[in-house]
């Protein structure tokens, strides 16, 4: 990215904020009253000039004054964006939340989503904590036919899978609870590659062994860390924003709309999304035509990864037009990370990174 004077700086700075401010094109007049500029309206112009031939502001026709483009939102972001963070009182009001409802995992997702909706005014999403690896809790066969069996399995991170069993020779309830009761006290706590030693190890009888196959494929494939399950909030609030309720003719909002949901109701987006994101690497921000889906192009997202790398985690961010309040963002993704963090660190007794 091209090295910018440090007029040039102030001048894309003070037109970015003022942007996500208002939501209308900036004049340079405007950057000279409200922003205290010390260069005058012929200067500001001739540098914003500048700035639009370097790709990071634009005009939307003659007349009018300069938006951001999403090179303009990326260089803002890396180099001229303020530090911010959550005010001690909005920290306390979100430690009090969580403290109500201890111990209940699907309820920190559902409020952890809740709390980045309100505080930025924007819809947000987050995947349950999910473990990388399948380690299995306890599990049960339950009796169909003589010669079928239903086998549910409860994973360590609370989740349940199930399978059909075809036994070969026919086998009662008693039977089959008596080889689950058997197997449990080996399997317990234990992954697919675990699971699979013991096999090699010991001698089993044909529905044990076929029952433990069965167990170490399902927790094989379990690794994938998001899963398919997500959680969204404040859809509402993206389209109160003016891009989709002010900005532009009726059809082109219309169109915004359109994609925007498709975006919030499309049930795979996030881990397309989490492929794109580098593994434990903060809180980052995705900008407009930086992902590779076409009806992403109009917003922005900044996310990150919670949990433990190799154990159990997920994704959680927010959503909005790239004329978002990136700092404001940030800050709350961040914090929301740390919450997570640190109640994940006390129900599974790691240690936090």
């Amino acid at each position: 990215m091209t090295a910018l004077s440090e007029r040039k700086q102030h001048i894309l700075r003070a037109l970015v904020e003022e942007y996500i401010h208002t939501a209308t094109p900036v004049a340079s007049e405007t950057l000279v009253r409200k922003y205290r500029i010390n260069y005058s309206s012929a200067t500001v112009r001739h540098e914003l000039a500048g700035l639009e031939e370097a790709g990071l502001i634009y005009q939307p026709h003659t007349s009018a004054g300069r938006v951001p483009t999403d090179l303009g939102y990326r260089y803002f972001v890396e180099h001229l964006m303020r530090e911010s963070a959550l005010s001690l009182d909005e920290q306390r009001l979100i430690r009090h939340q969580f403290y109500q409802v201890q111990d209940q995992l699907d309820q920190w997702v559902r409020l952890t989503a809740s709390v980045m909706a309100r505080l930025l005014h924007s819809a947000a999403v987050m995947t349950p904590p999910h473990a990388i690896e399948g380690r299995l809790k306890h599990f049960e066969v339950l009796s169909v036919t003589e010669l079928s069996a239903h086998l549910v399995l409860v994973l360590k991170d609370g989740t349940v899978k199930q399978q059909r069993l075809l036994l070969e020779t026919p086998y009662q309830q008693e039977e089959l609870s008596a080889l689950a009761f058997h197997l449990n006290e080996l399997f317990k706590d234990r992954d697919s590659n675990e699971v699979a030693d013991i096999l090699r190890q010991h001698d089993f009888a044909p529905e044990e062994r076929l029952v433990g196959q069965t167990i170490a494929r399902i927790l094989e494939q379990h690794g994938d860390s998001l899963g398919d399950i997500f959680y969204r909030e404040g859809v509402a609030n993206i389209l109160e924003q003016p891009e989709y309720s002010r900005m532009g003719p009726e059809e082109e909002r219309g169109e915004r709309v359109r994609k925007v949901i498709e975006v919030l109701e499309q049930n795979r987006f996030l881990p397309v999304l989490a492929s794109q994101l580098r593994q434990s690497d903060g809180v980052q921000v995705i900008i407009g035509g930086e992902n590779e889906w076409d009806s992403m192009k109009d917003v922005s997202f900044v996310v990150a990864r919670y949990g433990q790398e190799g154990k159990i985690g997920g994704l959680l961010g927010v959503i909005g037009p790239t004329r978002m309040q990136y700092g404001r963002a940030i800050a709350v993704v961040r914090y929301m990370t740390q919450v997570m963090n640190e109640l994940l660190a006390e129900v599974y007794g790691f240690e936090e990174s």
